[in-house]
């Protein structure tokens, strides 16, 4: 809580002028505001018009609140999250939205019941459903939001407290998992998931779009799928490019970089914006004078999961029970572990997958039978190839 509401003040203003302002408290937020004159009889008497209209309008705040004629708290959560998008990640924003229309706005119902009390129940009704983790990152978002309903949106008087999670909280696991842990794959393994997928989409719904191109390039790149759904065609790469240029938007830690594509990575975009250009030229013809297409997505967001669910039980086999779990996103991992393994480059590796800190790559590594056995097998290499102590 700030200070209580008081009397104002006048005093000299900070500047070089001699023009008074008034100063004062209103629900626990200092305000200083210019009188715009230096006369003191004026001055007083604009600074006592300034507070009293700071005093109803406070008034009418906690009144229109607190009587539930505030906005809708649908209306206020899609306001807040526009306001997102120029300093969060596509990715946050998403996951933000979620948590406002399928958590909060069940939770609380209305804006005038999101207080202090409403928070901390939340917080106990969520804990019973989920993990201690997934409740602290939908606190994180609902402190942002109710900060700015304080601090710009004005709508919240006071100050709201969302509380922190328990550091001894667990929580309560989610009672069916929605996403597995990433698989261990070995290179013929992904590589053969890959080409069991087909070419390009066949349904007749929607325009012919890339899929194992696209999963091609995520393993080649080892880039996040979200950003293989926004990267668009002649702006994140033209045809005939050596790298993919990663803008900041498109980076879940808003790291912009050059990509580097190795032949077979630049021989399958190439394949694909071949095509794509062809389909914008029909488009393009067909458009009135002056009119012009927005950028065309290369691969765009779908759902691949029924042929992944295919490719991947053709591969491994029905009865693998890596099969019935397995997403394209475990391909991700799985190129990180093989460019570990394959070239022991660990910074390099950091920098393609993005990410600044080697701890979050040593999480995407998964250690295999295979894997040992290699490590094995390149040591006995190295034996037979040097010879011993004894044998000089």
């Amino acid at each position: 809580m700030g200070r209580p509401s008081s009397g104002w003040k006048l005093r000299p203003s900070r500047g070089q002028g001699r023009t008074r302002t008034v100063r004062f408290w209103v629900d626990g937020v200092e305000h200083e505001r210019s009188t715009g004159t230096s006369d003191p009889i004026e001055a007083a008497k604009e600074a006592a018009r300034i507070y009293a209209d700071a005093v109803q309008r406070g008034r009418q705040k906690r009144k229109r609140v607190g009587s539930g004629l505030g906005p809708p708290l649908e209306e206020l959560l899609a306001t807040w999250l526009v306001t997102l998008a120029s300093t969060h990640a596509a990715g946050t924003c998403d996951t933000w939205e979620m948590y406002a229309f399928s958590h909060w706005v069940p939770h609380f119902g209305a804006t005038h019941h999101v207080n202090d009390l409403s928070c901390a129940e939340y917080m106990r009704a969520r804990l019973l459903v989920v993990q201690a983790e997934t409740v602290r990152r939908e606190l994180t978002a609902l402190r942002s939001f109710v900060a700015w309903g304080h601090d710009e949106a004005g709508v919240f008087p006071e100050k709201i407290k969302v509380p922190t999670v328990p550091r001894r909280s667990l929580g309560t696991k989610y009672e069916k998992r929605r996403r597995a842990p990433a698989i261990a794959l070995s290179p013929e393994e992904a590589e053969s998931i890959i080409a069991a997928l087909p070419e390009w989409s066949e349904s007749k719904k929607v325009e012919p779009f890339p899929i194992r191109a696209r999963f091609l390039i995520g393993y080649e790149t080892s880039l996040r799928p979200t950003t293989l759904d926004r990267l668009l065609l002649d702006v994140h790469y033209r045809r005939g490019a050596r790298m993919i240029m990663l803008g900041q938007e498109l980076d879940k830690n808003r790291w912009g970089r050059e990509v580097p594509l190795s032949s077979r990575a630049r021989e399958a975009l190439d394949r694909v914006c071949s095509r794509l250009e062809a389909m914008r030229g029909e488009k393009e013809s067909a458009l009135g004078p002056g009119e012009k297409m927005a950028p065309m997505p290369i691969f765009g967001e779908h759902d691949y999961r029924e042929r992944i669910e295919e490719a991947a039980k053709a591969v491994l086999g029905e009865d693998d029970p890596r099969a019935a779990i397995f997403t394209g996103a475990h391909l991700r991992s799985a190129r990180i572990t093989h460019w570990l393994e394959e070239t022991g480059n660990l910074p390099g590796t950091q920098y393609l997958a993005g990410h600044k800190l080697t701890t979050t790559t040593a999480r995407y590594v998964k250690p295999s039978l295979r894997a040992a056995l290699d490590v094995v097998s390149t040591i006995e290499k190295s034996r037979k190839s040097a010879p011993s102590k004894h044998e000089k």
